[in-house]
């Protein structure tokens, strides 16, 4: 996940969204090593995370890798351009998604003190122990690649933040030029929700914004008023 994001000292900046200034250098990702047992991380997790390293972050400049493909879907007038993965595990590619939010749940570490997902948390953590995935509109993740060309501090990691709109919950992490949209609550969802999502058939989306969109959505992200355009489909 980290693939261009370190910097000159090989380290990784990790940006804190309740203050900007505030930037952190690190030869890692935030990493808490107090919240999960041997097995959980050795064996559960680490299996999730070896799927996605393998399968989905060696996207850029591959087109190919066991039979996992990937195309670019270019911009039409109704939609924007996408990364399309097919072939993928419906299992293990939600579920390392949702492995990411569950675990900056349980932390401890400030950095993810925005995450905290009450009464949802058993319900993940049970899918995640017994390899269960769940329906293509439950718990949905949506992943747009934010392209501002170098004008914005984008090639970093950067607090996750919770956005609550008319009884609807949701949580964005920024990880090296993706924005990660992890839907929670099946009430009132945003139509961003509609489609992008990981498809039982391995089909994943991950929808590409820049120029001035790019650069407002991160502003909007890094302001804490995310700019949730109507607009974007897929």
């Amino acid at each position: 996940m980290y693939k261009g994001i370190y910097g000159k000292n090989n380290k990784v900046a990790n940006i804190n969204l309740h203050n900007i200034k505030e930037v952190s250098y690190a030869y890692s990702g935030i990493y808490d090593k107090n919240i999960l047992c041997r097995e959980c991380d050795n064996e559960i997790l680490s299996k999730l995370e070896s799927y996605a390293s393998n399968y989905i972050y060696f996207r850029r400049g591959a087109t190919a890798k066991n039979q996992v493909l990937i195309e670019k879907l270019q911009e039409t007038d109704t939609t924007l351009p996408v990364l399309r993965f097919h072939n993928l595990d419906y299992t293990k590619t939600k579920l390392f998604f949702l492995s990411l939010l569950w675990r900056a749940h349980i932390s401890e570490h400030p950095f993810f003190k925005d995450v905290s997902l009450g009464k949802y948390s058993e319900k993940l953590r049970n899918m995640i122990l017994t390899n269960d995935p769940g329906r293509e509109d439950e718990f949905e993740v949506v992943l747009i690649l934010v392209d501002s060309a170098g004008t914005r501090p984008d090639k970093s990691i950067i607090s996750p933040r919770h956005i609550k709109n008319d009884g609807n919950s949701t949580y964005i992490f920024h990880i090296d030029q993706i924005m990660y949209h992890f839907n929670i609550s099946a009430y009132n969802k945003t139509s961003l929700f509609d489609k992008g999502i990981i498809k039982k058939d391995g089909i994943l989306d991950i929808g590409i914004i820049q120029n001035d969109f790019a650069r407002g959505y991160f502003d909007s992200f890094m302001g804490k008023k995310l700019l949730m355009r109507s607009n974007i489909k897929y």
